[in-house]
């Protein structure tokens, strides 16, 4: 009996060999953030408030693979574990695979609006933080895959599970009666070199829902694209978007942007970002309109950056609007 465990651990541990990647290096980041934030439609209590974050990136070599890189981020939203993290094996000419747990590094989520601004999105931190791709995977619990060809650069993306959470263990967590349980699949293609001074991308997604207990049994699909280009210290863009199918009826997006390097340091923009929701039942279609100006300071390590976003229709609800003034101070080390 002994021998067999013998054999048994000696199997295992030539197994584990196989397939371990060699000591590599462990870097860490850190940044923190001086926040104030004005919102007409919520009552925020003390404007002023801070955060901190920490990231972790680990690389080695696994052996007769390619190369794994690690990371992982723990911030004050997240003080009992780490708030997002993936792994990733780059295989060379073979592409890179990896397995997503928050990061949002994959798929038609990278392009969901890549107009140009100098900090944040015209609808970020509004009432309605979205910028209407719905079809896009999320960002958790997925399987990933990037890679190059002929010059376009390749991002797909795998949900098995819409509800799936992170379990931590080997598991998805478990699901609810009422949630959709579908899968999601979703791609992006880009290039910023086959032009000078141009950088477009498109890309598609589709829910499949598989829970019949769910009034939401269509499939939704999601279709992005974006043009942005650079002329000297100003670059314009573009990002259109549509997203359809369900019971909550379509959305289409424009967004536009500007923005300007004034110096090394300082850089302006203005954004616009229009989404229209196409009632799927009775009423009429409304569309939510966004508009944001920025303003961005670098010194060094430290970033002092001011954003106002005004958001009308919030969600397709008319009259129902909301306006948001932010500063943040940012030192990185």
């Amino acid at each position: 009996m002994n021998i067999l465990k013998k054999i048994g651990a000696s199997a295992l541990a030539g197994s584990l060999v196989a397939v371990s990647a060699s000591a590599g290096e462990l870097s860490a980041t850190g940044t923190w953030e001086l926040t104030f934030k004005s919102d007409d439609n919520v009552n925020t209590g003390n404007p002023f408030g801070s955060k901190s974050a920490i990231g972790f990136n680990g690389s080695g070599d696994v052996d007769g693979v390619g190369t794994a890189t690690w990371f992982a981020a723990i911030n004050d939203n997240s003080p009992a574990g780490f708030s997002s993290h993936q792994i990733t094996i780059d295989m060379g000419d073979m592409g890179s695979f990896g397995f997503d747990q928050g990061v949002g590094a994959y798929g038609a989520n990278t392009i969901d609006d890549k107009s140009p601004t100098a900090w944040e999105e015209s609808w970020h931190n509004t009432a309605n933080s979205s910028g209407g791709l719905t079809a896009n995977g999320g960002a958790g619990g997925v399987f990933g895959y990037k890679n190059t060809f002929a010059g376009m650069n390749l991002t797909v993306e795998y949900a098995p599970n819409l509800n799936a959470a992170d379990a931590g263990d080997g598991g998805t967590g478990a699901t609810t009666a009422t949630a959709d349980s579908g899968s999601n699949m979703n791609f992006a293609v880009t290039n910023a070199t086959l032009v000078e001074g141009l950088d477009f991308g498109a890309g598609y997604g589709e829910n499949s829902s598989d829970n019949l207990s769910q009034a939401n049994t269509n499939d939704v699909t999601s279709i992005v694209g974006y043009a942005n280009y650079t002329m000297g210290s100003a670059t314009v863009g573009i990002t259109l978007s549509e997203s359809s199918g369900g019971t909550a009826g379509a959305n289409e997006v424009e967004a536009y942007g500007i923005a300007f390097n004034v110096n090394d340091n300082l850089s302006i923009s203005y954004n616009e970002h229009n989404n229209t929701y196409k009632k799927a039942g009775a009423g009429p279609d409304v569309e939510q309109q966004a508009t944001g100006m920025a303003i961005a300071y670098t010194m060094g390590g430290a970033k002092l950056a001011i954003q106002n976003n005004e958001m009308d229709n919030v969600k397709g609800t008319s009259g129902t609007n909301d306006e948001i003034t932010e500063v943040s101070l940012t030192l990185a080390f």
